[in-house]
């Protein structure tokens, strides 16, 4: 979810020659493609978990209110880790205003979670349930909105593939307007939402300990980044050489997974 990596670069075409438009007109309005299905991905993810929950016998409005705002809370959360990786590129700048410019872009959905979680425990306690059922809700609202957020990128241009000659490769713009036959990294990511989608349709309502769902959702994630993260034309790199993302996805993976397997084997039901 990094729009674009250099801060300081000016800006560029709105237009992009592999026919993904970088900027949406309403009106008199022109609006960035990666926001715009950022909030459709938010829109999506919030009615999707809604739904859940009233299915479950929960309160759709209540649920849904506590999903969207958890969502929204995640996103300061994304900025502040985008600013703490680019930490160097933001002190260049010299200036305050920089760090909170929406115009040079710059999300993580990683750093999402920073501020997320705690919204979501005050989101549960508000709607009196617990935050473990409320994770299991939004798990689903997740993989779903996942899969726009992504598409947002591929209009964008950013968390683009590296350049390729497979067969696999696809023609694809990076934020710069420069298109290229890319591994087709973002429409990897959506499949591993879409497949994350039908694995958690497919489990639903099997009566796993609280938060198993939502730990399934982040170890699925995390297992798809790690392994995608090195197939980035730009990838976040902290000390010179380490891919702090692919370091992050492995840690969620494995944190997650092995709270999942815990819980499953060695606590008893």
């Amino acid at each position: 979810m990094e729009p674009r990596r250099d801060v300081s670069a000016p800006p560029i075409s709105p237009t992009a020659p592999s026919g993904f438009p970088r900027f949406f007109r309403f009106a008199r309005y022109s609006v960035n493609s990666y926001k715009f299905f950022l909030a459709v991905g938010i829109y999506v993810g919030t009615l999707t978990t809604a739904a859940l929950a009233s299915a479950g016998g929960f309160s759709a409005l209540h649920i849904g209110l506590a999903a969207m705002t958890s969502a929204l809370a995640g996103l300061i959360g994304a900025r502040f880790y985008h600013i703490v990786v680019h930490a160097h590129d933001y002190l260049g700048l010299g200036s305050r205003r920089a760090l909170w410019d929406s115009t040079a872009g710059g999300l993580s959905v990683f750093g999402a979670l920073l501020t997320f979680v705690p919204a979501s425990f005050a989101a549960a306690a508000l709607v009196d349930i617990p935050a473990a059922v409320l994770w299991d809700f939004m798990g689903i609202g997740v993989l779903a909105g996942g899969f726009w957020i992504r598409l947002g990128c591929v209009f964008n241009g950013c968390c683009v593939g590296r350049e390729t000659d497979a067969p696999i490769g696809v023609r694809l713009h990076d934020t710069q307007g420069v298109t290229r036959r890319r591994i087709p990294v973002q429409l990897l990511e959506m499949v591993g939402w879409i497949l994350g989608l039908v694995a958690f349709l497919s489990a639903w309502p099997q009566a796993f300990r609280p938060g198993s769902y939502a730990l399934g959702v982040l170890a699925w994630y995390g297992a798809v980044r790690f392994l995608l993260e090195p197939l980035r034309e730009d990838p976040d790199v902290v000390f010179g050489r380490v891919r702090i993302n692919q370091v992050v996805a492995g840690l969620i993976a494995l944190g997650a997974g092995g709270a999942l397997i815990y819980e499953r084997v060695w606590v008893p039901g």
